[in-house]
């Protein structure tokens, strides 16, 4: 039987959709494309939030700890980059699944942190591959970068996707995330930085999540976040950003309940909405309180009109109505409100713990690493043995610019056979760096790698032309 929980004062209920007389049981069992595997790769050194940085720039440690959600920032050593990282996130993959070169039909990379202006960053990943299994072994893999801020890694996955249902070699794909997050020194995002990779196994009958084919997109112009040509640091517009974040997530959302209504996947009943047939909702991770901003608002939205609004209102009182304000921006400001208050309700924060919460785990060990942090969402519920065959998953993507894909997958009966990682103790065991050793890396300063690198890809030398090499270290 398929586990959908439902979004309940407690967020622990559960129901099957059986709207069409098909159940997920039964999806369960047809021929699937999905992710199969997931390998993580972080770099080995890390920067506590608090101590000498939140000291230095004058933070208090509590606003990062719980009014952002982070501890520690993932940092890059000198030998490392967007190349290095997605080579050895692709690398524990194919070792983990026991794939060989020729097996892979395409490599497909999203990052916003690309190594060349044209070059794509995968055939980077191919070259320093092909250092351990041989010249050529990959020469019939296609590659192709995807650039859309962070929401690049989810339009890869989507179109790989696709290809993998048409595949008849019966070859695999690999998308691969790869960013290092970076802001200036001293600026306001500096302390949400981070760095990692993640590649997802994509394939016909896969072991851990079948998608489920339904995707809802949200698309606008805007300058909530974006890097000029030439730049080494994002620009960022902080509040426009979270409202452009929310924005996109709520359009998204609604074409993809839209789209999931029509399929007959998802119809809710009476007394049902869309949200209670997701046993955990991923979201975008640029820093985990932004996870819980966004439930939030997709919670508010879906819940009115549902019995169980009426127990919303016996907390946190009636929503405000226009008619009550004088002035558009005072019932705009009510309205805001309303919602922060609708965020601290025992409803809002049973669901969230029930069905959110734990996709932040790794991200607030880590930080922020664009691209992939929805992915690390992921591998934080099965590190942590959240998910459960027939589970349904949503998945909530944002790329600032602004763009927003939310689409759906289904836990696999076989996802339990799939090797845990040890995420956490592999983070556990990383090296804490001095505030002046970040502080040298961050600005390109220090000339030798802090952990010389072993068993690793690394960055060997740029040449007289810019040309980046790398290296297998042994």
């Amino acid at each position: 039987m398929s586990r959908l929980s439902g979004d309940t004062a407690t967020g622990k209920s559960s129901k099957r959709s059986t709207s069409t007389g098909k159940s997920s049981e039964n999806a369960l069992r047809r021929e699937t494309v999905g992710i199969d595997d997931i390998s993580v790769y972080i770099p080995k050194l890390y920067l506590p939030v608090t101590g000498e940085f939140a000291a230095s720039r004058g933070i208090d440690p509590a606003k990062l700890t719980r009014g952002i959600g982070i501890e520690r920032m993932a940092v890059p050593d000198v030998h490392e980059d967007a190349a290095t990282m997605a080579a050895m996130s692709l690398l524990e993959l194919m070792r983990r699944a026991n794939l060989k070169p020729e097996e892979i039909g395409k490599i497909y990379v999203g990052t916003e942190s690309a190594v060349d202006e044209a070059k794509a960053l995968g055939t980077y990943v191919i070259g320093m591959l092909e250092q351990v299994y041989g010249a050529g072994s990959f020469q019939d893999c296609a590659t192709v970068e995807f650039k859309s801020a962070c929401i690049g890694t989810t339009q890869a996955l989507e179109a790989l996707s696709y290809w993998a249902a048409a595949e008849e070699e019966d070859k695999v794909g690999v998308v691969i995330a790869s960013d290092v997050a970076k802001y200036p020194l001293r600026s306001a995002g500096e302390y949400t930085q981070g760095a990692g990779s993640v590649s997802l196994l994509v394939k016909k009958n896969p072991r851990l999540i079948a998608l489920e084919g339904i995707f809802g997109s949200f698309t606008r112009d805007e300058n909530d976040f974006f890097r000029p040509l030439g730049a080494t640091t994002a620009v960022v517009n902080g509040k426009h950003s979270n409202q452009c974040y929310l924005d996109a997530m709520q359009g998204a959302f609604d074409a993809f309940a839209a789209k999931a209504r029509r399929k007959g996947v998802i119809v809710p009943k009476e007394g049902e909405c869309v949200t209670d047939f997701f046993s955990h909702l991923l979201f975008h991770i640029p820093y985990p309180r932004m996870v819980e901003y966004a439930s939030a608002a997709i919670f508010e939205h879906y819940w009115q009109g549902q019995a169980r609004w009426k127990e919303v209102e016996a907390e946190i009182g009636a929503e405000p109505k226009p008619g009550d304000y004088e002035s558009p921006d005072k019932f705009q400001a009510a309205k805001s409100d309303y919602s922060r208050q609708f965020a601290k309700s025992k409803h809002f924060l049973d669901a969230f713990k029930s069905k959110v919460l734990d996709t932040t785990s790794i991200s607030r060990l880590v930080g922020n690493i664009y691209t992939g942090s929805i992915y690390l969402g992921l591998a934080s519920l099965i590190e942590q043995e959240r998910v459960k065959s027939g589970d349904r998953l949503c998945f909530g993507a944002y790329g600032s610019g602004c763009s927003a894909l939310v689409f759906s997958g289904l836990v696999q009966s076989d996802a339990a056979s799939v090797p845990k990682r040890d995420l956490f103790q592999r983070l556990e065991r990383r090296t804490q760096i001095p505030l002046a050793d970040y502080e040298r890396l961050h600005e390109g300063l220090k000339e030798k790698s802090i952990i010389a690198p072993s068993q690793e890809f690394a960055l060997t030398e740029i040449d007289h032309q810019g040309y980046r090499h790398y290296g297998w270290i042994g």
